[in-house]
């Protein structure tokens, strides 16, 4: 079975309406597809959404370059050798001179 305009434009607004995974998970079982099939469908149409990445406690993804990349341009030095200091030291460094600039950090960590 081939995806149809009509069953197209119903998966997109099915998701549009609620795009989360359980969404995707849902329409595939519902129309006989897997779901990387209904993902590609879905992606072709421009509607799918990537979800965000999260470490193991639900923390976003922040690169290690990010943190330095802002500390330099707070401090308005470079500082690339900063990214061999280890993750959680770095993150600790960013979040203190954060504050003591008063800068206020986004839920994303940057």
């Amino acid at each position: 079975m081939s995806y149809s305009e009509e069953l197209t434009k119903e998966i997109v607004d099915e998701y549009v309406a609620n795009p989360t995974r359980d969404t995707v998970d849902a329409i595939a079982a519902r129309i006989g597809k897997s779901a990387r099939s209904v993902i590609a469908k879905l992606a072709a149409a421009g509607v799918y959404q990537t979800p965000k990445r999260t470490t193991k406690t639900g923390e976003p993804i922040v690169k290690k370059e990010q943190l330095v990349e802002e500390i330099g341009k707070w401090l308005g030095i470079e500082v690339p050798t900063l990214a061999k200091t280890g993750k959680l030291d770095l993150k600790r460094l960013h979040t203190a001179i954060a504050r003591h600039l008063e800068i206020e950090l986004e839920d994303d960590g940057i």
